[in-house]
């Protein structure tokens, strides 16, 4: 007897953007979440084997818990 099960799994990623050097905390947030987002291509999340990935829905910024800010670091001059 062949069965099929649902598993979850937490995804991240690294996303890199422009901003004035000069960009507020919020401009910062917006940008970072208007970056390109990594997708799956079509063998990846393809059904054929019984077997498929799904990356579905929104990414939200990662959050220091210390400090409750998102993490955007200066990845250098562009």
């Amino acid at each position: 007897m062949r069965y099929r099960a649902i598993l979850l799994q937490t995804a991240s990623c690294v996303v890199t953007f422009e901003a004035p050097e000069d960009a507020t905390q919020e401009q910062l947030e917006e940008a970072a979440a208007e970056a390109e987002t990594p997708t799956l291509c079509h063998q990846c999340s393809d059904s054929d084997r019984n077997q498929s990935l799904n990356i579905d829905g929104e990414w939200d910024l990662m959050v220091d818990e210390k400090s409750g800010k998102p993490e955007i670091h200066v990845d250098g001059d562009a």
